[in-house]
Order: C-alpha cells, then structure tokens, then sequence
C-alpha cells in the first residue's frame, strides 16, 4: 500500500481520526441525553408514552443520517462527508438556542441533532478503512477509537451534568458546537490521510467492479477460476461492489456472507433487547434510583469510564480472537452487568453495573468494526456500515411500542431487568444453536480470512 505506517504501529492520519471522534462525540455526549431526553423528563414532565414516542423518533433520524452518511462516504468521499457531519451538528446545536422550549420543539430538534449522531457514527464504523487494509494495524486503530468515543462517552455527560447544575439543559448544546469546531481542525490532516490510505484497496466509485470479491478480496479472473465454496452464491453482489452499487447490493452482501449476516442478526437481537432501556432509563433515575438530572450525566460517565477499560483490553487481545465467537460472548458480558445495573434500588449497585457494562461495550465496538471491515469491500464500506447500523437501531426502536404498556404491568424497573435477561440469552443461545457455523467462521478468521487489500492477504 502507499498508505505508511508510523512506528506506533498505527497508518498515518490515525491520530487525526481519533481527535475528530473524540471531539465531535464528547460534544453529543454531552448535549443528547441531559439537552434532549433530559429536557423532556424534567423540566416538560413527558410520561412514558411520550418519552417513547420521542426515543422513536430520535432512533429513526440516528438511522436516517447514518443511511445518508453512508451514500455520501461511498459516492462522494470523506471530505464531503465531513464537511456535511461538523456543519449539521454546529446549526442545530446554535438553534436550540434560539427557540421557544417546548415538547414539539424539543423533539424536532432533537431529531435533527440525532440525524447529525447517525452521520457522526461513519468516523468510527467505516473511516479506519480508508486508512488501511491491514488487519492488524485495523484492529488498533479501531481499539483506539473506541478508546476515543468512551473517553467521550466517560467525560460527555459529566460535562453536560455540570453545566445543568448552573445553566438551563439547552445550553450544553453550545458545548457541542465549539467542539464541533474544534474537530473541524483536526479534520484537515485526516482528509489527505484518507486519500492515500485508500490506494491499492478495494476499487471505489467508477473502478472495474468485477475485481472485488464478496468479503473484499481479489475476484477469480476471467478464465473462469472459480470463488470457492461460500464465495460463490454472492457473485452477484460483489459485481456490483464497484461505482454502481446500490443499498440492495449492500443489503444482500450482509444477508448472503455468513460473517456478515451473523454479525448482523446476532447484534441486531441484542439490541431488540436493550432498545426497552431507552424510554425508561430517565423513569429509573428518577422513579427507582430516586435521584436528580445531574445523575443521568454521573452514571454514564461511569458507563465511559468503563468502556475505555474496555476498549484498552481489546487493543491488547491477541488477533486470533478477534472472531465472532470472542464477540457473542462479550454480548452475553453485556447482558449480565445489564441486570446488575437495573436489579436493584440502589446507586451503587447501578454505579458497579454500569462500570461492567461500560468494559462490555468498549471491548465489543473494536471487535465488531474490525471484522466488519474486514469483511466489506470499500467501495461499499459506507452502506454495508449503514444497513448493520440501521439494523440494530431499527431493532432498538421495536420495544418502543410496548414499554410503556409492558411499564404499566409490570413497573419499570421489571421491564428493564427482563430486557436484560435476553440481552444475556440472545448470545448464548446462538452458541448452542449455531455451534458448528460458528465453529467455521472462527476457523477461517484465524487460518486466512482475506484482507479488503487487493495485493496481499493478510493472517489472522
């Protein structure tokens, strides 16, 4: 590759793409959950049912602008799709400023800056790729980029916390704003990194499609060499994995590659699962746990706190367990520090939980990107990114409709640990079940999964 590699063993513009995600992600971190779903509990008293038709409405801008970040990344480059990202999230942080707080106008903001959170989310998923198709050297700059949105995700909402105790919720938007601009300068040396990264990868918009194959590497040649085994019954969609693609073509990539489609399904059950926490986490601050707003920002903090752990643990896990196997039973991780989060009445058993649950997740982005990356041609690395995001949003949105039924029956917090318990069986029962395929996935992950890199392939 052109790309060079520094010795810290990173591609060059690493560090750049680390300090936009870091900045661009502490901002919303610190404006989302105090500045929107913090608004609407505490200072407008929305009930259940708005709060789950606002986190409805919310879910679908994240998938919206994430689908839309995906078409501009892979037809119009990083440059555009930056530019596009940093103005969006300046404009709608400066008109929370401006308009008159009520739950109308909160919430159409508060979609428009989740529209900005679905096109932020392509700097983590699909921007590594541009930099590099080396395994290993993808693997750490993932790890290190999870290790950027968790320190967000750790300082965010403290941040934000703080500035409720003195100012009213709107104003941590403006705290997203200068950060956004920040992260517009650290953008400029990501831009010429992304540009030669990306020479002597997966042909992009106008290369010859036919020289990709199905998990990204060198197609068979036209002599008639054939894709062996699973390869073959996705020909067609990786034909079409050139300038022409489309969202289908994307779509069916995810369906018809086994790796892809368990990665799929896998996380997208999981996040069924955890979608009943979305309208009801504020209710059990304030119901169960008994606390004031500022603690919505301390307990995710905590949650941050442990996700760097998390992520740092990832960046050190030797490559031949970056496998779905290692993946799902970090979900199932997820799931039980999830129950001790909402099981009991107390602050620090949720404290402890959300720590737990903080590791889970920074251990699982890296591992998850990586073998997402690794797995997808470039030239379709924007929609295949969006179709798996889509997905597991999609699927968090579905318990929308019957938490606040599910709430009156059963209370809150009851909703909330049986969410969690099938957090915790969804992996595990997909261990058992898909035993032998996953067996097979792992074995080609560790003996010689192919690299998005045209010229060589790399080990695992």
């Amino acid at each position: 590759m052109v790309a060079t590699t520094a010795r810290d063993g990173l591609p060059r513009g690493a560090w750049a793409l680390v300090a936009v995600r870091f900045l661009l992600y502490l901002g919303m971190q610190a404006a989302y959950f105090i500045g929107v779903i913090g608004t609407l509990t505490y200072r407008l008293g929305a009930d259940t049912v708005t709060l789950a038709v606002s986190v409805g409405v919310l879910a679908a801008a994240v998938v919206a602008g994430n689908a839309v970040g995906g078409i501009l990344l892979d037809r119009r480059g990083p440059r555009a799709h930056t530019a596009v990202t940093l103005g969006a999230t300046v404009a709608v942080s400066l008109a929370f400023q401006v308009v008159e707080l009520s739950a109308a106008a909160v919430l159409a903001l508060g979609a428009a800056f989740s529209f900005s959170m679905g096109l932020n989310y392509l700097f983590l998923s699909a921007y590594p790729a541009y930099l590099t198709a080396d395994a290993d050297e993808l693997k750490r700059v993932n790890a290190f980029m999870s290790v950027a949105s968790y320190a967000s995700v750790a300082a965010g909402p403290a941040l934000g916390g703080a500035v409720a105790l003195f100012l009213p919720s709107e104003r941590v938007f403006l705290v997203a704003a200068i950060l956004a601009l920040a992260a517009a300068v650290a953008a400029r040396p990501l831009m010429g990194a992304c540009a030669t990264g990306a020479v002597g990868q997966a042909p992009v918009a106008g290369s010859d499609p036919k020289t990709v194959s199905p998990d990204g590497g060198p197609a068979a040649s036209a002599d008639g060499a054939a894709v062996a085994g699973r390869h073959a019954a996705v020909d067609g969609t990786a034909a079409a994995a050139g300038g022409d693609a489309t969202f289908v073509d994307a779509a069916r990539l995810v369906v018809l590659a086994p790796s892809l489609a368990l990665l799929f399904w896998v996380g997208l059950l999981s996040y069924a699962g955890y979608g009943a926490f979305d309208p009801l986490e504020s209710l059990f601050y304030r119901d169960v746990l008994k606390v004031d707003i500022a603690w919505m920002g301390w307990l995710s903090s905590a949650a941050g706190v442990g996700s760097v752990v998390g992520s740092v643990l990832a960046l050190r896990l030797p490559r031949r367990y970056v496998n779905v196997r290692t993946l799902m039973l970090l979900i199932a991780l997820e799931g039980a520090a999830c129950i001790l989060y909402v099981g009991t009445p107390y602050v620090a058993c949720a404290l402890a939980g959300q720590l737990l649950l903080g590791v889970a997740f920074g251990s699982i982005t890296p591992i998850q990107s990586t073998l997402v990356q690794l797995h997808t041609p470039l030239a379709v690395m924007g929609r295949v990114n969006s179709i798996m995001n889509a997905g597991f949003n999609g699927a968090g949105v579905l318990p929308l409709v019957a938490a606040p039924a599910l709430a009156g029956a059963f209370g809150v917090q009851g909703v909330l640990v049986g969410a969690s318990c099938f957090v915790l069986l969804v992996p595990l029962v997909c261990l058992v079940a898909l035993k032998d395929r996953i067996r097979q996935i792992v074995e080609e992950e560790r003996g010689g999964l192919r690299s998005r890199n045209i010229m060589h392939e790399e080990k695992l």
